[in-house]
């Protein structure tokens, strides 16, 4: 390999440049999963709510006309973004019934991006 002011070949800047920005684009992922044109409300059961960076993360357990439960996981802003809205650690915890917006994924499979949370007081943020 030839020495070029001590940092090597052109050629392996470019390939040093090139795998360090492709990690640092593929360790985030983007909101293009998610169909942004629609808001779709829906209550549950909280099963789990994790407010922690990069995103929420929120488990809410569904009932259907048929009375048949499952958990639906949805993801939201990151924690600055919620603490900035109002949302506060105390406000949501698990067993709280509480009702979403969302935007739903593009492929039809069930969960979404969270828009709002609308609480069991009425509270929303």
């Amino acid at each position: 390999m030839r020495i070029i002011n001590g940092y090597g070949t052109l050629s392996m800047k470019a390939f040093l440049l090139f795998f360090g920005v492709s990690s640092m684009a593929l360790a985030h992922h983007s909101a293009a999963l998610f169909d942004f044109s629609q808001s779709v409300p829906i209550t549950g059961i909280v099963k789990l709510i994790n407010v922690a960076n990069p995103h929420v993360k929120l488990i809410l357990t569904i009932t259907d006309d048929k009375g048949t439960a499952k958990d639906i996981t949805y993801e939201g802003h990151s924690r600055n973004n919620v603490y900035r809205r109002g949302w506060r650690p105390d406000m949501v915890k698990e067993g709280d019934k509480i009702t979403i917006n969302y935007a739903p994924t593009k492929t039809g499979e069930d969960g979404g991006y969270i828009q709002s949370f609308t609480l069991s007081d009425g509270r929303q943020f």
